[in-house]
């Protein structure tokens, strides 16, 4: 009897974590994208930082100038915002998703 219940709850824990994993992908899109839509022109790079925590992408990589992906980690990369940087701060942002 007891080896059931363990075996119940085991499977359930797995299901569980697929269903997490699962969730996560199929809302991914929509979360993401309202993510980038909040990052806004002129936000300095430490702005740029602690709004990536606040939301669970990875800190901006770009130094001061350039293109930088801030990429959600829970989707492993596949879903983040495209950043330009330009002398230390935002000047645009939007939705990018790698296939």
């Amino acid at each position: 009897m007891k080896k059931v219940v363990y075996s119940l709850i085991f499977g359930l824990l797995i299901l569980g974590g697929i269903a997490y994993f699962l969730y996560g992908f199929a809302t991914a899109e929509n979360r993401v994208k309202s993510v980038c839509v909040q990052i806004k022109p002129g936000m300095s790079i430490s702005e740029l930082n602690a709004f990536g925590i606040k939301h669970g992408l990875n800190p901006p990589t770009g130094k001061g100038s350039g293109i930088t992906f801030m990429v959600e980690a829970k989707t492993y990369g596949r879903y983040g915002c495209k950043v330009l940087l330009e002398s230390g701060s935002v000047k645009n942002a939007e939705y990018s998703f790698v296939d």
